[in-house]
Formats: C-alpha cells, sequence, structure tokens
C-alpha cells in the first residue's frame, strides 16, 4: 500500500470514528429529550415566547433547548435550525436584549468558565420553532 493511501485510510477510518461518535451523542440526546416529554402530546408550533416569562432554560447537547414558563406546566422545546454542534449542556446562551425569543433568533453559545482563562463566546445557535408539549390527561 502506497503512503498516501495509508494516509487516506487512516484520514477516513478517523472521520468513521468521528461520526459514529456524533450518532451516539445524538442518540444520547434524542433519549434525554424522549425522558423529559413522557407523559406530553406536541402541540402546534410557536414562533416566539416572552423571555421574562422563561424560568428554566434546560440544554440536551446536540439536540434541543428545553424552556418552562412561570404559571404553565407546558414545555416549550426549540430544536434548532443550525448551530447543533455549538449546543452543549455544558455551555450558556446568551442573546442580546429582546422581550421574546423567535424563530430565526441567533443565540450565542458560551463557555461557563469551567476550564482555561475563564468565560467566553464559543459559538451559537439559530433558534427554530418552539413545540409545546402538555401534559397528557
Amino acid at each position: 500500500m502506497a503512503k498516501g493511501t495509508k494516509v487516506l485510510a487512516v484520514v477516513v477510518g478517523f472521520g468513521l470514528v468521528m461520526a459514529s461518535g456524533a450518532q451516539a451523542e445524538n442518540a444520547k440526546g434524542e433519549a434525554t429529550l424522549a425522558k423529559m416529554l413522557e407523559g406530553r402530546s406536541a402541540r402546534a408550533g410557536l414562533p416566539c415566547i416572552e423571555v421574562r416569562k422563561i424560568i428554566t432554560t434546560d440544554i440536551i447537547t446536540g439536540t434541543a433547548i428545553v424552556y418552562r414558563l412561570r404559571g404553565s406546566p407546558t414545555l416549550y422545546v426549540n430544536r434548532p435550525t443550525a448551530g447543533l454542534d455549538d449546543l452543549n449542556s455544558n455551555n450558556s446562551l446568551t442573546l442580546n436584549q429582546a422581550a421574546t425569543l423567535c424563530e430565526g433568533n441567533n443565540l450565542l453559545t458560551g463557555d461557563n468558565g469551567g476550564r482555561g482563562a475563564g468565560p467566553g463566546y464559543n459559538g451559537g445557535v439559530r433558534l427554530g420553532e418552539f413545540i409545546p408539549y402538555v401534559k397528557d390527561e
């Protein structure tokens, strides 16, 4: 086998390992989300939610952002349309001052400062539609 062919084989092999790792992470995120949504049914999507009503935000690595709003048992699931690689449960999300979070908004992802020199932005996501999940009766 020629030297260039060996290098190509190693690169392809590394790419397959990375792809299978991403698939495993994706499956883990989907399983986490499914568990959170157990006993709930999806309703018609909403384009926006009010920022002032958000009481918790759960980031599911590489999968979705789940919002809980004050005074409501409904969970609002947002699957970003771009930047899923930057969506990490160890990161924070930042939005410039806004009264609403809407489909198409860009949020910055930030390192919480657990390692390295300190907190800083490391990417971003573009929000998708907000899907409400209500408890089944």
